[in-house]
């Protein structure tokens, strides 16, 4: 008989509960066992359909201790991400991480630990990573068709209603009961297009990204930024300008451009297009470690050290949605130029930037 990987996964509402669809998929394809889910919430009888005979706890320590599983998909809030995530390796699971993987640098540095002393595998959820266009995109970079790389872009135009900001207890946070959170525009929704503009021009492993620039920026009552830009100085010395807002009235999909000395080449990352699921990676580089693991843990760090650079900032600066005249016009500006949006000369854009280092953390 096949030797079927015992997976559990811990946290199936929201988002989680497209990886319970997917794990029961592969359950049902004979690709691994699901072992059982882990919710503080009930499940619902859709849920509870596509978990089967497997076990429910609604404390995922309990159900680590009791199934001993082989691998744990990770999909909770990113202040619970540190701990939930190292118990899950030291209970001897490979793990699914979703991102962000850690609201701190601080955390991530333990999550690397545990992972040395267990020697577990560690894939983080930066599905992007698995589009075909992003491989394309980074083969045409290696072989050098963009020239040299001199600037990344990326933007973000998307609209999320007051609604978004109160759907837990740790959105829009920053910090929630003493805890981490870092909820936030670039952190999380448009953490995908922060993790691309730091590693395409080739940077990422242990190299720390040199310097983070940024402005931040709220309309909602949240405590966390809506509106925010950063340039950044990736590891190779590239410089990458991220502008993003969920509060774009017209919306559109998030935008990579790289710049090189021999052309340009656009990314709408978001857009659908031949995709490798993280979760079937993760399985077959278990498999066979000859598969290359598409985001590991170690690979995150250049984006760790922005949200990082986030997490030290200001509070952002109020701004009334009505004053944000010409918001998409300046979001592409920002990114095409490497301005920050209070260097544009929006009239709202009045927050100081931000200026950060690794070393100010170190």
């Amino acid at each position: 008989m096949a030797y079927l990987p015992r997976v559990v996964l811990i946290g199936a509402h929201g988002h989680g509960r497209g990886h319970l669809e997917r794990i029961a998929r592969l359950h049902a394809a004979r690709r691994l066992r699901l072992a059982g889910v882990a919710d503080p919430q009930p499940l619902d009888p859709g849920q509870r359909a596509l978990l089967g005979d497997a076990p429910f706890a609604p404390d995922a320590m309990t159900l680590l201790e009791a199934v001993e599983p082989d691998l744990v998909v990770l999909v909770t809030p990113v202040h619970t991400h540190v701990d939930l995530a190292e118990a899950a390796m030291r209970a001897g699971a490979h793990l699914l991480l979703e991102k962000p993987p850690a609201p701190t640098l601080a955390g991530l540095e333990r999550l690397l630990r545990a992972q040395r002393e267990t020697g577990r595998v560690v894939q983080v959820g930066f599905q992007a990573f698995g589009s075909g266009a992003v491989a394309e995109l980074r083969r045409r970079i290696d072989r050098g068709d963009l020239g040299e790389i001199r600037a990344i872009g990326g933007t973000g135009l998307w609209w999320r209603p007051a609604e978004y900001w109160a759907r837990s207890g740790w959105a829009g946070r920053r910090e929630l009961g003493g805890a981490v959170v870092n909820d936030g525009a670039l952190t999380n929704p448009f953490a995908h297009a922060v993790a691309l503009a730091v590693t395409l021009d080739g940077s990422g492993g242990d190299q720390s990204v040199r310097r983070v620039e940024l402005d931040t920026y709220r309309t909602r009552a949240a405590e966390a930024h809506d509106t925010a830009s950063a340039r950044i100085v990736t590891a190779r010395g590239t410089t990458a300008t991220v502008a993003v807002t969920l509060c774009a009235e017209e919306e559109s999909e998030p935008v990579i451009t790289v710049h090189g000395t021999r052309g340009s080449a656009v990314l709408p990352y978001t857009q659908e297009g031949p995709d490798t699921d993280l979760l079937e990676n993760l399985l077959a580089h278990l498999a066979d470690p000859a598969v290359r693991l598409l985001v590991p843990l170690a690979e995150t760090r250049g984006f760790t050290e922005v949200a990082e650079a986030v997490r030290h900032s200001p509070a952002p600066v109020p701004v009334a949605q009505r004053d944000l005249t010409g918001l998409p016009e300046l979001t592409r500006r920002a990114a095409g130029s490497g301005l920050l949006y209070g260097e544009t000369g929006a009239a709202w854009a009045t927050a100081k930037p931000f200026d950060w280092t690794p070393e100010d953390t170190a």
